[in-house]
């Protein structure tokens, strides 16, 4: 899969409505079934629009269709990309969904395949190798027939976007951000009942005490 250097970066409008989070496992490469209208923002201020583009859910990347062909963006030149029913900004070398905003703060998610897990998963199938373990992850591999139907497992990293500042979302890094007139009701947070690091709206109930 070629990369595509100098291409695509979007400024990105955040709108109120939050993201739904990727499930578990999925029988697909991508975040859509289906490549769809993007606008991407790039990081020297330019709007590109761009009809068939999707997510790779390999390394988190934007992918496009071209003439026919799907290429890989260029990460290196996007500042973030938003299609109709969610946001993806530039996080290190993959994009982030934004599941949900607090003012001018962020709850952003990377999820990607879960290549170990996934290694894993077909060893206890059969033997394979490397070489064929990078062939069995192909953005291309999205109209499958039943038989060859593979069963991908997700890996959901969520991060804070704090004053532009990235932080990961664990509790000794938060920890340190709570404002100590907040720190009772963090500590009580974290012990009630249905809380969880992997759930947005508990993350969210986290954000709020430290902004």
């Amino acid at each position: 899969m070629k990369r595509v250097v100098c291409i695509l970066l979007c400024a990105c409008l955040f709108g109120a409505v939050a993201a739904q989070v990727m499930p578990a496992r999925i029988n697909r490469t991508t975040v859509y079934e289906t490549f769809r209208p993007a606008t991407i923002i790039m990081d020297n201020g330019r709007t590109l629009s761009q009809k068939e583009a999707n997510i790779f859910l390999k390394n988190s990347s934007l992918v496009y269709k071209s003439f026919g062909n799907i290429m890989e963006a260029d990460i290196d030149q996007i500042r973030s990309v938003r299609f109709s029913d969610r946001c993806y900004v530039k996080f290190n070398e993959s994009l982030a969904c934004v599941i949900d905003t607090l003012g001018n703060d962020k709850l952003l998610c990377v999820t990607q395949i879960d290549i170990d897990a996934y290694k894993n998963q077909l060893l206890n199938e059969r033997q394979i190798t490397n070489l064929e373990l990078r062939e069995f992850v192909n953005v291309n591999a999205t109209g499958l027939s039943d038989e060859e139907i593979r069963n991908y497992p997700l890996v959901n990293q969520y991060y804070f976007e704090i004053d532009n500042k990235i932080i990961k979302v664990q509790e000794r890094t938060v920890k340190r951000y709570v404002p100590k007139e907040n720190m009772r009701l963090y500590k009580s947070l974290l012990r009630s009942a249905g809380f969880s690091w992997d759930n947005p709206e508990s993350l969210m109930s986290v954000l709020k005490l430290i902004n």
